[in-house]
């Protein structure tokens, strides 16, 4: 054991500080040498100089140096990484994870468990336990790397156990997820070295994956419709690739891409059924050497949402949105089309267009009745439109949506001035005050695979950048409880550009734009006959058709909130009743896949609908069976499909530098794979640096030693009161 005075001040301070107090000593000394004479002064001098002697022994921090012996092995945290980019073969002649068995085998393991308390954890995108003699090649099938959350939970529980030397994070650093950088500042914080031992090389990549924008293609019965895809393309240079359409597993059509800059959008004609729905695949055969051979088919359903659909326009102020509209519809076969525009209070203009012609006239057409509403499929509404209503039909319009499962369209932002009750419940936005100009669309992320949008081709947000922007948006300033925002003005917090909510068994779209006719002089795709204008209104018009789910003679209807799923997405469907006993209805959905069955109970929720959602599910293709104990029909069935979301195939190319980064930033080191069994070494000389290699405790920190000095101050104060010189 040693003495050492630790002062926390330099000698020049304390020199300073004993001389000031010892001058005023000698300055009080002097002032009382008239009431008493120097040598009557001694007793209480030499207390007071015992006392400043007391805080100089405080000032200069006496410590004991105790030196420290550990006792016992220090605890290691080992993770060995079992994702799938570890099965790359490019170690050895043999995969990463065999290279590490190889290692732990040749004597590793037994020198760590020797040297250490080892806490061996596997993992890809989480921690699990782990026997290190029953690690194998195989085991190398994790989907993902979350190497962030991941070290953070290791290094949380090992900061918890005495003596511990870090984690030994044996992987190929390659890291699909976040959160690194935190958990980096998480082990420096905690002084949690990570000791990294890297395997793997850099490795060409050659994948082909097809990719496909929407799941489910809405068509009217017999309509040719655009099967849109892209083929990616990796490690194929200058490579022309043969694209396939199957439909029910023959090939129908084949088409030849030779992608450019990694892309080649590729894209089929079929016509949609008169009913139901037709399942398409658009594939691309694997080469050899893919990585990830199971991304190279997307399924498509094409399904027909009914011959026609019957269109009321209304508008209170005629504008050439409203005008092109009409045009658009007018020019589509599948659409009837009646437009009532208010010139003057009292007069009206119409235009009725259907397979019989066009006719004109200038009576009151207005629906007035709910017979009259039930004409149409869906009522579109321009500005002014309050102009057009009286208290029944005000009524008869919730009813034509509610019950009558109609569609309504705000084609222009708010359709009245002022306030307008009636029309302001059904609308799914809040407006707020002012406008914003020049704004252009951006697609909400859920929404990108509506097939609303699918008329803009495989990458439909890219085709609306390069189409102009609208030339006024009004200020929204919420949604409706229920509502949904399919596109904004600008960022995700942006004004609802497009918004919808479902009312009763209809759907109520809100289109905030003025200036999207101008989109009609902007030809899309040179195979396209029609403007984008054009496809886009009729897109929307299959869409709310879409949502009349009830099949003719059918009270129950269900809906999957997508057609095609990865494998991270929960499955969720909604059911929809008319007309059933909710205290008798007990609705069953079964999920089958290959092998499997999930079969779940939906949950009620208001106006007849029930919801439920499941789990994610693995990759395949799965049949929804929707089983009803009441109302018809008995069992109605979906197909849906589910594809893997994992990015791990997309890059195998081991990451070294992403580890020597890992491990100086924690203040360890790499260590290479034939130096595991060597690595007490390392660990001894961190200690070195990081923890002290002693203890040390203040000599002066005693309570003996403060009631001393106060002793000696009233021994002091005792004495100069006896001898009068207070």
């Amino acid at each position: 054991m040693q003495h050492l005075f630790l002062s926390p001040w330099s000698a020049g301070v304390l020199v300073a500080a004993v001389l000031l107090l010892v001058a005023l000593v000698v300055v009080r000394l002097l002032r009382e040498r008239r009431q008493l004479s120097l040598a009557r002064q001694w007793a209480p001098l030499g207390l007071r100089v015992l006392v400043i002697a007391g805080l100089l022994f405080i000032a200069l921090n006496p410590t004991a140096v105790i030196p420290r012996r550990e006792s016992g092995r220090p605890h290691l945290a080992v993770l060995v990484d079992t994702s799938a980019s570890m099965a790359t073969a490019d170690v050895d002649g043999g995969s990463r994870l065999a290279a590490v068995i190889a290692r732990l085998d040749d004597g590793a393991r037994a020198r760590l468990e020797r040297d250490f308390h080892l806490h061996p954890k596997a993992f890809d995108a989480s921690l699990r336990p782990l026997e290190l003699s029953g690690l194998s090649p195989e085991d190398a099938a994790g989907d993902a790397t979350d190497l962030g959350p991941v070290l953070a939970a290791a290094v949380g529980e090992i900061a918890e156990r005495p003596g511990q030397a870090g984690i030994l994070l044996i992987s190929d650093g390659r890291s699909t997820g976040e959160g690194l950088a935190a958990a980096e500042e998480l082990a420096l914080a905690r002084s949690v070295p990570v000791w990294a031992c890297p395997l793997g090389g850099p490795v060409e990549r050659r994948d082909l994956a097809m990719r496909a924008p929407n799941a489910e293609i809405l068509a009217f019965a017999g309509e040719e419709v655009q099967l849109n895809a892209t083929l990616h393309s990796v490690g194929f240079p200058h490579r022309a690739h043969d694209v396939q359409l199957l439909r029910d597993g023959t090939v129908v059509e084949q088409v030849r891409a030779v992608p450019a800059d990694g892309e080649a959008a590729v894209a089929f004609t079929v016509a949609a059924p008169a009913t139901g729905e037709q399942a398409y695949d658009i594939r691309v055969p694997a080469e050899p050497g893919e990585a990830d051979p199971d991304n190279n088919a997307r399924t498509l359903y094409v399904r027909a949402v009914g011959a026609k659909v019957r269109v009321l326009v209304v508008e209170g102020q005629p504008h050439w949105d409203t005008k092109f509209l009409v045009q658009s519809c007018k020019r589509n076969p599948h659409v009837d089309v009646t437009a009532i525009h208010r010139l003057a209070s009292g007069q009206q203009f119409t235009v009725l267009s259907d397979a019989a012609g066009e006719r004109r006239d200038t009576g009151d057409h207005f629906p007035r009745s709910a017979e009259d509403f039930a004409r149409y499929d869906c009522i579109v509404c321009g500005r002014g439109c309050e102009a057009f209503f009286d208290e029944t039909t005000e009524e008869l319009l919730a009813q034509f949506v509610a019950e009558q499962g109609g569609s309504l369209v705000l084609a222009r932002g708010r359709p009245y001035g002022g306030r307008f009750p009636p029309l302001a419940r059904l609308e799914p936005v809040i407006w707020g005050q002012g406008t914003a100009t020049g704004v252009q669309p951006r697609i909400a992320e859920d929404a990108l695979d509506s097939p609303l949008f699918a008329a803009f081709g495989a990458e439909p947000q890219a085709m609306i950048d390069s189409l102009p922007p609208l030339a006024q948006v009004q200020h929204t300033i919420g949604l409706k409880p229920l509502a949904q925002v399919l596109a904004t003005a600008g960022g995700p917090d942006g004004d609802a550009v497009i918004a919808y909510q479902l009312y009763g068994q209809g759907r109520v779209l809100s289109i905030n734009a003025g200036g999207l006719w101008r989109w009609s002089f902007n030809e899309g795709d040179q195979q396209r006959d029609d403007h984008l204008y054009d496809h886009f209104w009729t897109g929307v018009l299959r869409w709310l058709q879409s949502s009349s789910d009830f099949v003719a003679g059918h009270d129950i209807a269900l809906r999957s909130a997508r057609r095609r799923y990865t494998d991270e997405q929960p499955l969720r469907f909604l059911i929809r009743t008319r007309g059933v006993d909710p205290e008798a209805y007990r609705p069953r959905l079964e999920i089958v896949g290959e092998g499997e069955t999930t079969t779940v109970e939906p949950t009620p929720v208001a106006g007849g609908q029930y919801r439920t959602s499941t789990a994610p599910l693995p990759p395949g293709a799965y049949t929804v069976r929707l089983h009803n104990n009441v109302g018809r029909p008995a069992v109605i069935e979906q197909e849906i499909s589910v594809v893997s979301a994992s990015v791990e195939q997309r890059e195998l190319s081991a990451d070294p530098a992403l580890l020597e980064r890992l491990a100086t930033a924690t203040d360890a080191a790499v260590v290479p794979p034939d130096e595991l069994g060597g690595l007490l070494e390392r660990v001894r000389r961190w200690q070195a640096r990081r923890i002290l290699a002693d203890d040390r405790h203040a000599l002066w920190d005693t309570a003996w030693l403060m009631l001393l000095l106060f002793a000696l101050l009233g021994v002091e104060l005792y004495l100069r009161r006896r001898r009068g010189l207070l």
